[in-house]
């Protein structure tokens, strides 16, 4: 075995127990091999010196300093979510909307179930089914992206201030 299998097996019996021929083989080539006992015996001073070292005492504050510093760090980084959020409250999703989508949910909830029942996963699809499916999709959408669209018109028409634009404004 070459210098750099043995290596290998040096770190790995650190770890875990070698097979018997690993043993026998890493020893016959130790004897011979002034680089790999170096090593070995390196390792083994190593492991022995982090197993005796003691342990570090931490100052009794660092804990509440750290968590202090953690919600500082929180506070800093939700303040922009917190305007986004306040923005989106501050406009509403108009009544002529929702008058619309609701009556749209129903008509589809009344035009789709009986289809719904007729579909199976192991036929084809009717017509009947099909255009069922496709309304629903597209209704499903509308009503997911109506309120974004309009929320997404609305902060375009409003400065990073909040403030409505204004055309007339010197």
């Amino acid at each position: 075995m070459q210098c750099k299998d043995i290596e290998r097996l040096i770190i790995v019996s650190s770890e875990e127990e070698l097979s018997p021929e690993e043993s026998r083989v890493m020893e016959q080539h130790l004897e011979h091999c002034v680089h790999c006992a170096r090593l070995r015996d390196e390792l083994e001073k190593i492991r022995l010196g982090v197993t005796t070292m003691p342990k570090p005492v931490l100052p009794p504050d660092l804990a509440q300093k750290a968590r202090q510093r953690c919600l500082d760090e929180m506070r800093l980084q939700s303040a922009p979510a917190k305007r986004v959020f306040s923005r989106i409250r501050s406009h509403p999703i108009p009544k002529y909307v929702w008058a619309a989508l609701v009556p749209l949910t129903v008509f589809t909830m009344l035009l789709v179930a009986p289809a719904i029942k007729e579909i199976r996963l192991d036929e084809s699809l009717t017509f009947e089914s099909a255009a069922a499916l496709t309304l629903l999709i597209q209704n499903a959408g509308m009503l997911f992206f109506a309120p974004i669209l309009i929320r997404r018109y609305h902060s375009k028409r409003e400065n990073m201030n909040g403030m409505p634009m204004n055309a007339n404004a010197s």
